[in-house]
């Protein structure tokens, strides 16, 4: 895929994907996931819609998905989330 910054598995049904992104993307910050829209000087919604991510990812058997937010390129794939920057893409 690309120099990873992140990457994850989780039970969807117990975290959420806006919650595991935000998360990942504040630890690769190095900030507190509340103070992420202020770093980045932007949010995960001015980019997607969160409670549509979360619908589609922890309804599907196997979601596959990506998208990017500022520098940072997203993909779920099944229970997987990784990050990358988007200049790798």
């Amino acid at each position: 895929m690309g120099d990873e910054l992140f990457c994850g598995r989780y039970v969807w049904s117990s975290t959420t994907p806006t919650v595991a992104i935000v998360n990942a993307i504040a630890g690769i910050e190095n900030v507190d996931p509340t103070d992420l829209p202020v770093t980045l000087n932007t949010a995960l919604y001015d980019h997607i819609d969160p409670e549509a991510l979360d619908t589609l990812v922890t309804t599907s058997n196997d979601p596959k998905l990506s998208f990017a937010i500022d520098e940072y390129r997203i993909e779920i794939d099944g229970n997987q989330l990784f990050i990358v920057p988007d200049s790798d893409w």
